[in-house]
């Protein structure tokens, strides 16, 4: 998270790599093995614990991106604002969906080269077309894209920073009326009802940081807490992130929701982490096609590792040093020189057509 002529929260790439990583090895050291799809058995003992709870990475990528939405979108035209988000998404997901469909197609015997699936994940709504997902880990990313939508259109309502605390109020009540009382899945999509309180706690930290801590803010924070907890405990039982050996209850997700918030605050507020600022640019920078990359790519290796003998260990280490290096080859080899190009071309493409941009 750099944006241009703003302050610069190191901390944040910090936790977004390490979210990221945490996921990871929740594919590999847990959900993976539960269904059988890395050639070893689930660990056992603290690591297990360790493992299971990697989903929790999924809340807080939510909630990092409501803090650092509020924060780019402020005094910003509403089409600068999704443009800068499309091309910061965008062109790292094509590479990265097409880097994972043909490593899919030339591991995996069982593949074939379906075309017709790479293309229908191309805007990320291959159910439309009846395909599934090329990696389990895209639909977020469809969330996070709802979430930018109702941003646009609220920064285009001139609404968005000068109510931010009463809009994060309504969506509160619209994601507990349908998680308590309605369960319609249109309205659980539209308005992204089991993950609104992870989105809202990065908002409201960010007003807090901004202005200041005030009872309404620490309101919307416990309230926002609560509709999380529910959301974890939805992660943690969904078809997508499994938790095959304890459904976690109440009480557990609470304890996971306030980790979760705990974990990103203390990078707001607190101390900056004694790192480089190149450095966390760089692990911000590589945590995205990190966490796109990783899944599907990592069982199929991770069985033909298994295969030869490795020790499961040794094949997780390895799958995680390859994976972090493609990684990091797709960030600096091909999203960095395709966003600044396509960048480049829309600035032209946008401001020719609407010259009052130059001045937002």
């Amino acid at each position: 998270m750099k944006p241009e002529n703003r302050n610069y929260y190191p901390n944040l790439d910090i936790i977004r790599f390490l979210a990221a990583f945490w996921v990871m090895l929740a594919h590999y050291g847990h959900i993976g093995p539960y269904m059988g799809l890395t050639g070893y058995g689930p660990s056992q003992g603290i690591a297990a614990l360790f493992f299971q709870y990697g989903y929790l990475g999924v809340p807080i990528f939510f909630i990092l991106s409501g803090f650092v939405i509020a924060h780019v979108s402020t005094d910003i035209h509403p089409l600068r604002f999704i443009s800068n988000r499309i091309l910061r998404l965008m062109p790292a997901f094509w590479i990265c969906m097409t880097t994972s469909f043909l490593l899919i197609s030339l591991l995996d015997n069982a593949n074939i080269l379906n075309l017709k699936l790479w293309f229908a994940n191309l805007l990320l709504l291959p159910q439309t077309l009846g395909q599934p997902f090329v990696d389990g880990v895209y639909w977020t990313l469809v969330l996070e894209f709802v979430f930018y939508g109702w941003v646009f259109i609220l920064l285009l309502s001139d609404v968005f920073h000068k109510h931010l605390l009463k809009i994060c109020s309504i969506w509160l009540g619209i994601s507990f009326a349908n998680i308590m009382l309605l369960e319609n899945r249109i309205i659980e999509l539209v308005f992204i009802t089991y993950y609104a309180g992870a989105f809202v706690c990065g908002l409201v930290m960010w007003h807090a940081k901004q202005n200041r801590w005030t009872a309404p803010h620490a309101l919307l924070m416990v309230i926002s807490g609560v509709s999380l907890s529910l959301g974890i405990k939805h992660l943690g039982i969904q078809a997508q992130l499994p938790n095959f050996s304890n459904q976690p209850d109440l009480l557990v997700s609470t304890i996971c929701a306030i980790l979760s918030i705990g974990a990103v605050a203390i990078g707001i507020f607190g101390k900056i982490i004694p790192i480089k600022h190149s450095f966390a640019v760089m692990l911000g920078a590589i945590s995205y096609p990190l966490y796109l990359i990783h899944q599907e790519v990592g069982y199929i290796v991770l069985q033909k590792l298994a295969e030869l003998r490795l020790n499961p260990i040794q094949a997780v280490t390895l799958v995680i040093l390859l994976v972090i290096t493609l990684s990091y080859i797709v960030h600096q080899a091909c999203e960095k020189p395709i966003r600044r190009f396509l960048k480049s071309e829309m600035a032209y493409f946008v401001m020719s057509r609407f010259p009052r941009l130059n001045q937002s």
